[in-house]
Formats: structure tokens, sequence, C-alpha cells
């Protein structure tokens, strides 16, 4: 599937509160998958010595 299908599929699916007015719901949303991502490069640095090996680059994908 390429982005602008991806992007059409979402759309139909997606339910934000107030929609297209409410920046916030969606930045948010945004920052919650950004953490789940950060944390799991901090477990690698902490546990791993910084070392990405094929099961935490499947980890970080999967979020």
């Amino acid at each position: 599937m390429d982005f602008k299908t991806y992007q059409k599929k979402a759309r139909e699916t997606a339910q934000y509160p107030n929609l297209g007015s409410n920046y916030i719901y969606p930045s948010l949303g945004l920052v919650g998958e950004a953490g789940e991502v950060a944390e799991k490069v901090k477990k690698v640095i902490r546990d791993k010595n910084g070392m990405f090996d094929n099961e935490s680059k499947l980890g970080i994908k999967k979020s």
C-alpha cells in the first residue's frame, strides 16, 4: 500500500473530536507514538549497550 492509499483509508476509520478544528488531539496521538519508540530506544541503550539487534529493530518497527 502506498502512502496516498493509506491516508485515504485512514480517513475512513479515524475518529477525531471536532475534526478540522482540534489540532491538539492528533498532536497528542503523535507524541504518544513517539514516546513508545523513545522508550524502546532507551531500553536498547540501557540493556544492549546501544546495539540494535534484529529483535530491537522489529520491536521499534511494530510501534
